[in-house]
């Protein structure tokens, strides 16, 4: 569910008149040559108008008022018709000190209105005289009317949705509506059809913020073998979200960082993944998966820091772009001096892995499960893997293949001299009371190793 204020706040965002007044202001920039400064004003006061939005140097007037008698705007608010101002300093209908005070030299003044009632008026200035031909007021007197139904609108908009969203309601007998599931039901169809979306962001974004407590996020473990002995030598630690809709790890991943969240929830899974190398003989190393953003977050390094940093394996995956190396390799040249290794995940599934080994220099290299799936039929799967082994070996990383699922594939990648590996043939991920010590039996015989 969403919290009842999240939604409102939502639906007064998306009314809020103010938002388009400022774009029509701001267009209004751009729709005739000479245009400074915009200003859109309304009547609170009989003797006053306040400029309630502005742009380009007028929008330090904001909050000011203009006197309606002795005025260009109070002019046109009292007449109804568009007028130009080409010199304020010599114009009889303008207030002069006013005009110093705003830096106008001249001006289009149209009227803003509501039914057959003048309420504001909408400036277009310049700090220069004549800075507006005949052309550029029609062009402003067509779209007259479209501006004042927009805004006048866009005011009333939000006038009659403030009054649904009223904490008390009243019946067609003017009876008190209580709070309950037509009243939420109410506030849905308002925020669906204002701001398309809302919900499903709000819900999503509460979820999230449900994982950063730690509730309905977990773990479970995948060993990593030494395929040369069958010892277990490290776990990766493989997030897990419970709860609806149900979703991969990665697409909550992805949307944590659309949310702006991403790097919040890698680090609430760090957080938690930490927690277990307490539970791991001394001998085995922890995996955890973790992007760019989160790498270089001062978070992370102090989770690093609460453990034995020598334990602990940091893979950056394919998915994870990089703009800029440098940042990066400052923060990895820091946090591996401490004794942490940098694994970069799933490679040879794309590009991005590959310039991540070349920008990094990591310890470990992954062999993505598409490269080591059927790797004991196919010669460009071997190739490839064989190419990486003699450049992990130039660089003195080592490698480790992902996804094995076969005995056959477990052989081949042996006898190319890859030392770790991790599959689902080997063992699946699982919790960390069940994760073996080493290979099981039956698996070290399937092979010629």
């Amino acid at each position: 569910m969403v919290d009842r204020s999240n939604i409102e706040e939502a639906i007064r965002r998306a009314v809020d008149p103010r938002v388009l007044m400022q774009r029509v202001a701001d267009e209004a920039m751009t729709v005739v040559e000479g245009v400074e400064g915009v200003l859109i004003g309304f009547v609170h006061d009989p003797a006053w108008l306040t400029v309630e939005c502005a742009s380009g140097y007028m929008h330090d007037q904001i909050g000011s008022n203009i006197p309606v008698e002795g005025s260009l705007s109070g002019l046109v608010l009292r007449t109804g018709e568009t007028l130009c101002c080409d010199d304020a300093e010599n114009d009889s209908r303008v207030e002069v000190d006013m005009c110093h005070s705003f830096d106008v030299g001249s001006s289009v003044c149209l009227p803003l209105w509501r039914g057959d009632q003048t309420v504001g008026v909408f400036n277009v200035n310049s700090s220069r005289k004549g800075a507006f031909e005949d052309c550029d007021v029609v062009t402003l007197t067509r779209l007259a009317k479209f501006i004042s139904i927009v805004i006048t609108e866009a005011v009333d908009l939000a006038m009659v949705t403030d009054s649904l969203l009223s904490r008390v309601s009243n019946d067609a007998r003017g009876m008190p509506v209580p709070e309950g599931a037509g009243r939420a039901a109410e506030r849905r169809f308002v925020a669906n059809v204002l701001n398309p979306g809302a919900i499903g962001r709000l819900e999503s974004r509460g979820r999230v913020t449900r994982f950063l407590s730690g509730r309905g996020l977990n773990h479970l473990f995948q060993p990593v073998f030494d395929i040369t002995n069958g010892q277990c030598i490290a776990v990766e630690a493989l997030a897990r979200f419970s709860g609806r809709p149900q979703r991969s790890p990665d697409v909550w991943f992805a949307e944590a960082h659309m949310m702006g969240l991403g790097v919040e929830l890698e680090e609430a899974s760090v957080r938690m993944a930490l927690k277990s190398l307490s539970r791991l003989p001394e001998d085995i190393a922890l995996c955890l998966n973790a992007g760019p953003e989160a790498i270089i977050s001062a978070g992370l390094r102090r989770l690093v820091m609460t453990c034995d940093p020598r334990r602990v394996v940091l893979e950056l995956t394919e998915e994870s772009r990089v703009d800029d190396y440098l940042p990066l390799s400052h923060v990895l040249d820091e946090l591996r001096s401490m004794g942490v290794r940098l694994a970069i995940d799933d490679t040879g599934a794309g590009f991005a892995s590959l310039a991540h080994i070349l920008k990094l220099s990591p310890d470990l290299i992954k062999l993505d499960r598409e490269l080591t799936c059927g790797i004991d039929h196919d010669p460009v799967r071997i190739a490839l893997a064989t190419a990486l082994v003699r450049f992990a070996a130039g660089i003195g990383a080592e490698i480790i293949a992902e996804g094995i699922e076969t005995a056959a594939e477990l052989e081949v990648l042996q006898g190319l001299r890859i030392r770790y590996g991790q599959g689902f043939f080997l063992c699946r991920p699982t919790t960390l009371d069940l994760i073996p010590s080493g290979l099981p039996i039956e698996v070290w015989s399937a092979t010629a190793a």
